[in-house]
């Protein structure tokens, strides 16, 4: 009766498989931890008190408080918000600047107030914008938030 030859797995072989395995679950877990930690880190803004909308002559102003109750700042800077008139036709007021600080950015548990302004809307055609109407803020990454506007 002929031997049969059993061969098994070098130890190379074994090194080789474990070390692949290491590496796979480090890269799995790696990719785990980015994914949650990136999701979770989001600005979540809260718009304090009514926006008020004022105009003159020239130029309609847009005075808005923006809470950021999320885990990561958002930049203010080149933002818009987009008000319905009485038509739903949008009117566009451009970031101007903080009330509150040099900085346009709004960080994790800060509040700020800020001026927007339009020069579509004047004294004479703030009629077409009712009172409580539905503005919306863009801002240049990406983020919105819709909310209404009020007159005095």
């Amino acid at each position: 009766m002929p031997s049969q030859k059993r061969k098994g797995i070098s130890s190379v072989a074994t090194v080789l498989i474990f070390v692949i395995t290491i590496v796979t679950a480090a890269l799995v877990g790696y990719f785990l931890y980015s994914s949650t930690a990136r999701s979770t880190r989001t600005p979540v803004l809260e718009v304090v008190g009514q926006p008020t909308l004022y105009a003159n002559s020239t130029v309609a102003t847009l005075y808005v408080t923006f809470k950021n109750d999320g885990t990561s700042p958002v930049n203010l800077a080149g933002s818009i918000i987009i008000v319905q008139d009485k038509n739903k036709a949008p009117v566009q007021f451009t970031y101007g600047k903080s009330l509150t600080s040099s900085s346009t950015t709004l960080d994790p548990g800060t509040s700020g107030s800020f001026v927007y302004t339009s020069t579509s809307i004047t004294n004479a055609t703030l009629n077409n914008i009712p009172d409580g109407a539905l503005a919306t803020l863009q801002t240049s990454d990406g983020y919105q938030l819709s909310f209404a506007v009020a007159k005095p």
